[in-house]
């Protein structure tokens, strides 16, 4: 479905309106905003490609999913077209868009690898896991809503579809905020300092499962006796 948002922002006639309105908007709102959040909150003084390339895919998405939202159905139909089959129609076509929506989310897979989860417990104790979870708090926080960033955004964007009101409009800006946050927490750099550092834990635990693998083999073979030459006749 990624690849059907991307077609239909490629339509000959449709992108001849939607790429110059997503660079106006963007110039004119999305990227002086966020320019003045990354200089004054994170401290970043230069917007890079990778983060405006990314910010075009999220506002395009956000776009596209605010028209498969119910809300959106009911202001630009509202009561006129309420039969029964094109309700259906409507409302598979909507879900079709919106898992679209989904998938056309920036960074999302590069999210999950980058921040997977908060740190696996290195004591089996209660007492000494609190501990460690007291001392490495952050990381656990970070993770926990890491976890709840890449799991729940999509569920958000889904109940856009079946919810309408007040609901479905939070559900709505939960779901765009989500996803940018998501975006603007992924960077291909770290992402390529964490698995230059994996290859190094699967080479490092590769070696140490070879050497254990080896010393029994050495042992046998020194224990194994030798047997003695039999006589020459």
């Amino acid at each position: 479905m990624g690849n059907l948002v991307q077609w239909l922002f490629n339509l000959p006639g449709l992108r001849l309106i939607t790429k110059p309105l997503t660079r106006m908007l963007l110039r004119l709102i999305a990227i002086p905003i966020f320019r003045f959040l990354l200089k004054y909150l994170l401290r970043v003084d230069v917007i890079s490609q990778e983060l405006e390339k990314d910010l075009s895919q999220w506002f395009r998405a956000s776009v596209l999913l605010l028209f498969a939202t119910h809300n959106m159905e009911e202001i630009l139909f509202q009561t006129k077209w309420h039969e029964q089959e094109l309700d259906v129609v409507l409302f598979a076509l909507r879900l079709f868009l919106a898992i679209g929506c989904i998938e056309g989310m920036p960074d999302q897979e590069l999210f999950r690898f980058i921040h997977p989860g908060p740190p696996k417990l290195k004591s089996t104790r209660f007492f000494m896991a609190c501990r460690e979870i007291r001392q490495t708090w952050r990381a656990w926080l970070w993770g926990v809503a890491s976890v709840h960033l890449s799991r729940s955004s999509p569920v958000f964007a889904i109940v856009t579809v079946f919810k309408l009101g007040a609901a479905g409009w939070v559900c709505y800006g939960l779901a765009v905020t989500q996803y940018l946050i998501i975006g603007l927490a992924t960077s291909r750099d770290k992402a390529i300092d964490v698995v230059t550092s994996f290859d190094a834990e699967v080479a490092a635990r590769r070696a140490e499962l070879m050497s254990e693998l080896q010393a029994p083999a050495v042992d046998d073979t020194s224990s194994t006796p030798q047997e003695s030459p039999s006589p020459v006749n």
